[in-house]
């Protein structure tokens, strides 16, 4: 299995509900993560292109409750059971 192409190995094993589980919940991820607003879109894009930088973007920060919500390409909720939490004992 190679590691850089996970897709790979979860297609082989043909079980959509483990690689759900796998993806949201599982393992570490070593990306960093930043937010930034709507309108800087296209420097961000610039920057990333000149520093031939791969950016993907994620998601969406609301004013709200403060919840992480899943959501599939229609807006559905996606049930997970979440990942590890690094501050739950402070």
């Amino acid at each position: 299995m190679s590691l850089s192409r996970p897709g790979a190995a979860f297609a082989r094993l043909q079980d959509a509900k483990l690689e759900r589980d796998c993806v949201l919940s599982g393992g570490d991820d070593y990306e960093l993560v930043f937010t930034a607003p709507p309108e800087h879109r296209g420097e961000i894009d610039a920057l990333a292109a000149e520093l031939k930088l791969a950016l993907t973007r994620i998601g969406t920060v609301a004013s709200g409750d403060g919840r992480l919500a899943v959501v599939d390409a229609q807006g559905q909720p996606v049930e997970h059971r979440g990942g590890f939490d690094h501050f739950a004992g402070r």
